[in-house]
């Protein structure tokens, strides 16, 4: 059984810089983490190694930067058994479409899966787009905002969140799954003694070039998604804390602000 985990790094801020002219985000002098809900992911992964009857093979994939091999082997320590990096500057500016794109040919080129795993979102674009288009461009059957997945009677056994509820799903591989942020624990670096497996272990790399990939599908080249406008929201007042001693004093100070607004009269 082969599962693929597909990772991010993210800037690991709340007030994020935008570039006015290119609209993008500014990475540099930020510092990174692994998308929080990619990480999920990969915990699904690994529980699932251990409720399976049979081989299973984790790998983790992600495309960036060089520094992002740093990340992968921190997957590697986490239990990931091989990891592949995707890089080069062609895919600066990429949206989710040609980010989608470049994982699915990168994902056929490493083999055939039964499952995949991604975050439901990432800190960053928080779109919630690239899992339901990696299932597309891959031509598999896909569960989003799962909660749970477990392995029950040769089926897989799946819960995810919904503005009503929560459903309960079974599944037959192969199928592409989002994961929620928070929905189970985070691996540990330290799992089976994997830290020195972790700083040896080959990080396989993939280039535009190597995947023979079409330079109009990546990229900016490759991104429909136009940003017209991208601006901080606007700051609104949290309240004022009114503490005059007692509740009658309170309430009459309650009265006039009231009525300063012109909300009573």
């Amino acid at each position: 059984m082969n599962i693929l985990v597909c990772i991010k790094t993210v800037p690991d801020v709340t007030d994020a810089r935008i570039d006015p002219e290119t609209n993008n985000l500014i990475r540099d002098g930020i510092k990174t983490i692994i998308n929080p809900s990619d990480l999920c992911g990969l915990k699904f992964a690994l529980n699932l190694k251990e409720q399976v009857n049979e081989e299973v093979k984790i790998s983790a994939l992600t495309m960036g930067p060089p520094s992002a091999e740093k990340y992968l082997r921190d997957c590697i320590a986490m239990g990931a058994d091989e990891v592949y990096l995707l890089e080069g500057i062609e895919f600066k500016g990429s949206d989710t479409l040609a980010t989608s794109y470049a994982l699915s040919e990168a994902a056929k080129a490493i083999g055939d899966f039964d499952i995949i795993f991604t975050g439901d979102q990432t800190m960053d674009g928080d779109t919630g787009q690239v899992g339901p288009q990696l299932a597309e461009s891959l031509n598999m059957n896909q569960v989003t905002y799962i909660s749970k997945i477990d392995y029950l009677d040769g089926h897989y056994e799946v819960k995810r969140e919904t503005k009503g509820g929560t459903e309960t799903l079974k599944l037959d591989t192969p199928f592409v799954a989002t994961c929620l942020k928070d929905s189970v624990g985070k691996p540990s670096k330290f799992a089976l003694g994997r830290t020195k497996i972790a700083k040896t272990q080959e990080i396989n790399h993939f280039t535009a070039q190597s995947l023979n990939l079409d330079p109009n599908r990546i990229g900016q080249n490759g991104s429909k998604t136009i940003v017209n406008e991208v601006y901080a929201p606007p700051k609104s007042q949290t309240g004022q804390m009114i503490d005059e001693g007692s509740l009658d004093k309170n309430i009459d100070v309650v009265i006039e602000l009231l009525k300063k607004e012109h909300i009573l009269v």
